[in-house]
């Protein structure tokens, strides 16, 4: 862990607006620091089509070996499927990093933005998805990609569960909710239709369950919490499910929530964790100063509120709550990214967001 005053992050760009929002983002973040009284140590380290036109990788060794000596980074959004085919990651960078690293837990919260004229006013919900297995098959084989074509017309999938997998996943769930003083957990599932996966994966939170007394953990079918949550969204607060159910779970609470351009997002591991945005590269708007650095610099404050957790040292959560109170700022006082339906642009933005940190009273450095 970094010295009581001081940050130490990686930081990798990645590809579409991912060099502008992480520019935006670090700048946002820096700001917050100077407050808290931190200093920033910053590595910039190369990823995506950057790195592949200079490396022929997308994750080169010597970003895989200066991660390996960090505690947290920041990822930008990289492409999912536009990469090289003789890529040797073959596929997406970030699946890479959740499972070689063992990000296991990604932590969605998602809250309304009064702001954003949301469709639940109080929504107010965590989705956590397990991490490195299920569908996702960049993450679900030792070696290899976990598709398949064995002719043009017929493709097949890979489901990978595995207990190990599970057990740690479900203790963190159960650990998180204690923590954050929660009274129950929803585990999400679909064992009706995928019986032994599911079966390893529910187990996991039966066994554990009666380490924690005090907390209540209901079963619930993906399919029902989809046509419940704009019904009965008091009733989820914190949800717990397997990687690609988790996914989709999460980018419905956003839009509900106001969208997804302000959904933050960790990946947590025992060790290491990183902060990662919801959305994708939107390489559509990329180089024309549109883009929104809300949802990574949220990020970046959910990474340093798992620093506190792990040091106990408030001058991160200071800068968390700077971070969080800035952007709250900025859209109270009516500026926001054109995708909100604002005309600022993401310097413009980033400027009214480290205007508000700078203006904060005493009781944001709380």
């Amino acid at each position: 862990m970094p010295q009581a005053s001081e940050l130490r992050l990686a930081v990798l760009a990645g590809d579409g607006v991912g060099p502008e929002i992480t520019a935006a983002t670090i700048d946002i973040l820096e700001s917050a620091a100077a407050r808290a009284g931190l200093t920033p140590r910053l590595e910039a380290l190369p990823i995506g089509w950057k790195a592949y036109k200079k490396s022929k990788s997308t994750l080169p060794e010597e970003t895989l070996a200066a991660l390996r000596g960090h505690t947290g980074w920041i990822l930008g959004p990289t492409f999912a499927g536009e990469y090289p085919k003789d890529d040797p990651i073959k596929g997406h960078p970030s699946g890479y990093l959740r499972r070689n690293f063992g990000l296991f837990a990604n932590v969605r919260p998602v809250k309304a933005w009064p702001q954003l004229e949301p469709l639940i006013p109080d929504l107010d919900v965590t989705v956590i998805r397990e991490n490195t297995e299920g569908f996702y098959p960049d993450r679900n084989l030792a070696w290899g990609y976990g598709e398949f074509l064995p002719t043009p017309d017929v493709a097949l999938s890979l489901r990978v569960i595995t207990g190990s997998a599970c057990d740690r996943f479900a203790r963190f769930v159960l650990e998180y909710a204690t923590a954050l003083g929660h009274a129950s957990v929803v585990v999400l599932h679909k064992r009706t239709a995928l019986p032994q996966t599911e079966g390893i994966f529910i187990g996991a939170f039966d066994r554990l369950k009666k380490e924690f007394p005090k907390l209540e953990v209901e079963l619930v079918r993906i399919d029902t919490f989809s046509s419940a949550l704009p019904r009965e969204h008091h009733r989820f607060r914190l949800v717990a499910t397997t990687n690609l159910f988790g996914d989709i779970a999460s980018d419905q609470a956003s839009g509900l929530a106001g969208g997804v351009a302000v959904a933050p997002s960790l990946n947590a591991g025992i060790k290491q964790a990183m902060a990662q945005a919801v959305h994708g590269t939107a390489a559509d708007i990329a180089g024309k100063n549109l883009a929104n650095p809300t949802a990574l610099a949220l990020s970046t404050a959910m990474l340093l509120r798992w620093f506190d957790q792990k040091t106990r040292n408030k001058r991160y959560r200071m800068t968390a709550g700077l971070i969080e109170h800035g952007i709250k700022g900025a859209m109270t006082a009516g500026v926001s990214t054109h995708d909100l339906g604002g005309r600022a642009s993401t310097s413009a933005f980033t400027k009214a967001v480290i205007k508000s940190i700078e203006e904060a009273p005493a009781s944001a450095l709380r």
